[in-house]
């Protein structure tokens, strides 16, 4: 294999995977979810779901570590048998496939009717198929590269659009809360934990990582990804009011539109293509490379032609009349609480599976002592 090959990746080179995968996710497309469900309150479901996010992530990385640098699917196969392990491999391969094709359709359609519209759609797909395909045959080290170096900019350009649109924002637009009563904003909090809970793909390649997470860096990592949640939610109703930002496909990008820096340089929403396909291709690419890690192909052979077939396959799934209103139908009413049910049964499973084990490895040491 060839991250066996070259080692294994630091904390900040998967942190950045995690950040681009997930915020593109929970700073882009459950946005008109969260919203259309909580609208001015959504910003509170933010505040909501911070501090069970923060338990649950550590809660996560316990777990993680529990793993003692063996990749989930061997203890898996070790702890639940070999049955389970091709279960869950398909389960998880599922999971991936499905991020990386939302992915990838929700990303070609962006592209189609806003910066490339007389391009044919074909195209862009095929080259947004290519980077993916290369970036996740490159390996787990170029993935993380690739993302770590994308990254800074990105959240420079997040800060940016965030300080330069202050004159836009009227503030008072945020109040009053809870003027549609409670059961809006709670229900808000569950999809923003959802998307939060995208982190789980961490699980999948933690036994890469050389070193473990410290509880510093944990608690500024979660810290992060609820302002990457809670950064749009707030700009989008502070410069559009809630009733317009709820109506927007993508208020993170309609945020873009109205920056100018005086008279010289307006239309400035180039910017957020770089930020959007940053997230777009690591997200795709890291789901792709996964699905293929996950079986443990043993030759770069094996790994192209299955990578290739699940690239031909999204490209046919592509060309089925997938419509904005049906995409966030899917979203919302399937993928977040699937999503968020999964995560929750895995981690319940794992913990208390490390339990047994735990409970009758101390046993036996009793027993011998």
């Amino acid at each position: 294999m060839i991250d066996v090959q070259r080692g294994g990746i630091s904390v900040w080179l998967a942190s950045s995977i995690i950040i681009l995968s997930t915020g593109i996710l929970s700073h882009v497309m459950a946005l008109p979810v969260i919203l259309n469900i909580a609208g001015r309150d959504s910003w509170v479901s933010v505040i909501i779901a911070a501090p069970i996010y923060l338990i649950w992530i550590f809660i996560f990385i316990k777990l993680v570590h529990g793993l003692n640098k063996i990749s989930l699917m061997e203890w898996i196969e070790q702890h639940w048998g070999k049955w389970m392990g091709w279960l869950m491999k398909i389960v998880f391969c599922g999971a991936l496939f499905f991020n990386s094709f939302y992915t990838m359709i929700d990303t070609v359609m962006w592209t189609n009717s806003t910066y490339l519209q007389q391009t044919p759609i074909f195209v862009i797909m095929l080259c947004f198929v290519l980077v993916c395909f290369f970036m996740a045959f490159s390996g787990l080290q170029s993935i993380a590269i690739v993302a770590s170096i994308l990254l800074p900019l990105v959240s420079f350009l997040g800060y940016f659009i965030s300080f330069s649109n202050m004159k836009f924002k009227d503030y008072s637009l945020l109040f009053p809360i809870f003027d549609q009563g409670l059961q809006p904003p709670i229900h808000g909090s569950f999809y923003v934990l959802s998307s939060l809970f995208d982190v789980w793909i961490y699980i999948l390649f933690a036994h890469h990582v050389k070193k473990k997470i410290k509880p510093w860096q944990l608690f500024l990592f979660g810290l992060f990804m609820l302002m990457i949640a809670m950064g749009p939610i707030i700009g989008g109703i502070t410069e559009f009011g809630p009733e317009e930002a709820m109506k927007q496909r993508h208020t993170a990008y309609d945020q873009w539109k109205i920056l100018s820096l005086g008279q010289l340089l307006q239309h400035t929403d180039f910017l957020s293509i770089y930020q959007w396909l940053s997230g777009s291709i690591t997200r795709s690419a890291i789901s792709l490379y996964l699905m293929v890690d996950i079986f443990q192909f043993k030759t770069n052979k094996q790994r192209y032609i299955v990578m290739t077939l699940l690239k031909v396959l999204m490209i046919g799934l592509l060309f089925l009349p997938w419509r904005s209103e049906m995409m966030l139908y899917i979203l919302q009413s399937f993928y977040f609480p699937a999503l968020f049910g999964f995560v929750i049964v895995l981690c319940l499973a794992i913990g208390i599976t490390q339990w047994i084990v735990n409970r009758k490895e101390s046993m036996e040491n009793d027993i011998e002592s």
